[in-house]
């Protein structure tokens, strides 16, 4: 039963995080929008991190549901 929880935990920050990866990219555009220098292009960040964060998870759902969907 852990297992179930564990895998709904990840599901639920996943998606959380990824709700919040929009408004970021909007927040950004707008700063550049209205001249705020940047040392980093924070959009390509973003995007990359976003990337990142689905592969993690889809690694950790992947096998794990595969394992007890039988169950």
């Amino acid at each position: 039963m852990q297992v179930m929880t564990h895998l709904r935990d990840v599901k639920m920050i996943k998606d959380r995080t990824l709700d919040e990866i929009e408004p970021m990219k909007q927040t950004v555009m707008l700063l550049k929008k209205h001249g705020v220098k940047m040392e980093e292009d924070f959009l390509i960040r973003l995007e990359n991190c976003k990337t990142t964060l689905i592969e993690v998870s889809e690694r950790a759902l992947g096998p794990v549901k595969e394992a007890i969907l039988p169950l």
